[in-house]
């Protein structure tokens, strides 16, 4: 068989042309538009920041305050650049 774009020789069983790149068959549905967001995403922001808030009412201590300012800084930043 023949490449419709190229004229190149291929393969009766070929998925794209080797030369070119172009498909030898037509789409069957066109490909998304929208970026879906994975849930497991969600799921880890909403830990993040309820494990902040626990351990930063339970604790008193200095160090464990830096930690929870760390969480809730990391999933400040997570939620920002997924936005």
């Amino acid at each position: 068989m023949q490449c419709a774009k190229c004229q190149t020789e291929i393969a009766d069983s070929a998925l794209i042309c080797f030369r070119c790149g172009a498909a030898t068959t037509e789409r069957r549905r066109e490909p998304s538009t929208g970026q879906r967001r994975p849930v497991w995403l969600w799921v880890a922001l909403v830990a993040l920041v309820a494990l902040a808030l626990f351990v930063d009412r339970q604790l008193e201590a200095p160090a464990v305050r830096v930690v929870a300012g760390l969480l809730f800084g990391v999933t400040g930043a997570a939620v920002w650049w997924r936005r």
